[in-house]
């Protein structure tokens, strides 16, 4: 293993005392946070200022006096640029150093921030939009109307092509549409590489085109057992709107639905915002807005949220994308204070966060995220049962339904 391989950086910084985890590609289970939950260990004084400028780098505008304030400070360039791989923020960590004329502070670094970069660039300007067009135009051609959301249809509100890595296409239909979908995708290249099983609620598809993204053909959001919000793809998918994504006419969701759909993706079971990516998607969704006339009504944001159970795991995202320039009204998303579920939220809320998560652990943070009393004694038992290794303080949980019903405090 070479000495600039991440995986050893990440090992050192774990032997220092960095809470930090090994970077991988996510798996088809949908499932980001498998290796990265797990004991405290003692803080070194460089996570802090490290933090702050993989924040910094999530801002649409990034401040160059910020981050130099964090460079001087005291920030770990090496674990700062293997951090931006885990977050898939490469790209915006490399412009936000570009900007602030601090490319030379990275050192042997460099080369590896900037491959990427430029890779990422590439990725942006040719695969993107080609894949776009393999995945949308069968479909339109077969009569039907797929809404793009997350990774293509966000990237657009970028700066520029390449600052938003992805691994896939997401794509949005009834499941009434499904199989004549899979029909036409295959009649244009694709192959199934992961049928929709079980609790599954996607095809994923591969193209030999574009063989290092794959197509995720929804007809739901989340797993059964794992459901913790109302929110449903079939009614989000009645409020789509025509628009051009990567060059190619889709279909994409409202702007409100968009932010409350992508808060609860990035919070949901098994993410639980261990990807700034996600939350720099909201900095850049918000600013798009405002420069383009149609700042966000944070009401109507807010009452979609109320309708579909997404209050709490929508204010901590908006809470948490603060720290990359979001100024939404606090007042309107409500954040527990007390009790277990508070200390979650102030756990997730600090600004060593993207480098401390492996403290939290993760269904705590599921605990404290869910709006629905029901729904957060269900996320207890379930993973419970399924042998997360909860451990023997939430073992107690099975005296819970009735007390969680009648408003007594949760565990701890």
């Amino acid at each position: 293993m070479s000495p600039r391989d991440p995986r050893t950086l990440v090992r050192h910084a774990v032997d220092a005392g960095t809470p930090f985890s090994t970077p991988s590609r996510r798996h088809h289970s949908g499932r980001h946070d498998e290796h990265v939950r797990g004991e405290a260990v003692v803080e070194d004084p460089a996570i802090e200022p490290t933090s702050s400028l993989l924040w910094e780098a999530c801002r649409p505008e990034p401040d160059p006096a910020a981050v130099w304030r964090a460079l001087d400070g005291g920030a770990d360039l090496a674990l700062a640029v293997t951090a931006a791989q885990e977050h898939r923020i490469s790209p915006l960590l490399w412009r936000a150093l570009g900007a602030s004329d601090a490319l030379d502070t990275l050192g042997p670094e460099r080369a590896v921030l900037g491959g990427t970069a430029d890779a990422f660039a590439m990725e942006g300007l040719l695969l993107i939009p080609r894949a776009v067009a393999l995945a949308v135009r069968p479909l339109t051609a077969a009569g039907l109307e797929p809404v793009v959301f997350k990774g293509p249809a966000v990237a657009a509100r970028y700066p520029r092509p390449g600052l938003r890595p992805m691994e896939d296409i997401d794509l949005l239909l009834p499941r009434a549409n499904h199989a004549r979908a899979l029909e036409a995708l295959g009649g244009a290249g694709w192959r199934v590489v992961r049928a929709a099983e079980g609790e599954q609620y996607d095809t994923v598809l591969a193209h030999d085109e574009v063989p290092s993204l794959t197509l995720e053909l929804h007809f739901g959001l989340e797993m059964a057992s794992q459901r913790v919000t109302a929110l449903d793809a079939e009614t989000l998918w009645a409020r789509r709107q025509p628009a051009e994504v990567a060059g190619t006419p889709a279909f994409v969701l409202p702007q409100d639905e968009e932010l409350v759909v992508l808060a609860a993706h990035a919070g949901k079971p098994h993410h639980g915002f261990v990807r700034l990516v996600w939350l720099a998607d909201l900095a850049m969704i918000v600013r798009a807005a405002t420069a383009e006339g149609h700042p966000v009504d944070w009401e109507r944001v807010r009452a979609v949220a109320g309708a579909t159970h997404c209050v709490t795991v929508v204010g901590a995202a908006l809470a948490l994308a603060r720290r990359a320039g979001v100024e939404a009204p606090s007042e309107l998303f409500p954040l527990p204070t007390r009790g277990w579920r508070g200390d979650a939220i102030e756990q997730l809320l600090s600004v060593t966060w993207p480098l401390t998560h492996l403290r939290l652990p993760g269904y705590q943070l599921n605990y404290a995220l869910a709006d629905d009393r029901t729904q957060r004694v269900k996320i207890l038992l379930v993973l419970l049962a399924s042998g997360h290794g909860i451990g023997g303080r939430v073992r107690r949980v099975a005296a819970l339904p009735r007390r969680a019903l009648t408003g007594a405090r949760p565990p701890g």
